[in-house]
């Protein structure tokens, strides 16, 4: 079954989801009156600006917040892919990562960028690792602190000793 270009735009456009055909469906409606049918082409612009336009809101507000660095890495490497103009160049994208890395990383991640040498991927494992030991840290702290108030309690009790004595 062939189709022509104009048909190609309505049959693409109902097998979108329903949010994107919701917008083919505004976007037709606010075209003038009389207007030729909508060619593929020219689908594909309006909905790439759409698109990009969303991507690059979305890329700007995006932090590491409760997420690991991998799981804020593969979400800046997916929105990354649209807004391209927006980190240009390897330093710009090392640094728009390091900007939305959580407060646990952000100082010491930042400091590393200013090597010369730093590149993305090296920026990512530098910050899953700086993630993975800070993370040890806190809970090497919280299991000691948690040992202590333990040895309190026991105090509290007759020192951890047995304060009943049989006879």
């Amino acid at each position: 079954m062939r189709a022509t270009k104009t048909e190609g735009v309505k049959l693409a456009t109902y097998c979108l989801k329903w949010v994107a055909y919701s917008w083919f469906e505004m976007w037709e409606d606010a075209r003038e009156e009389g207007s030729p049918p909508v060619r593929w082409s020219e689908f594909v612009d309006a909905f790439m600006d759409h698109l990009l336009a969303a991507c690059a809101a979305e890329f700007e507000k995006l932090k590491q917040g409760s997420r690991s660095v991998w799981e804020y890495h593969m979400e800046f490497a997916r929105l990354s892919k649209y807004v391209i103009h927006m980190i240009p160049t390897m330093d710009a994208r090392v640094r728009r990562f390091v900007q939305g890395l959580s407060a646990l990383l952000i100082n010491k991640a930042a400091t590393t960028a200013f090597n010369s040498d730093m590149n993305y991927e090296k920026m990512v494992a530098f910050a899953q690792a700086t993630e993975t030991c800070k993370l040890k840290n806190m809970m090497e702290r919280e299991g000691r602190s948690k040992a202590r108030s333990a040895g309190h309690l026991g105090d509290a009790f007759g020192g951890g000793r047995l304060a009943f004595r049989g006879g």
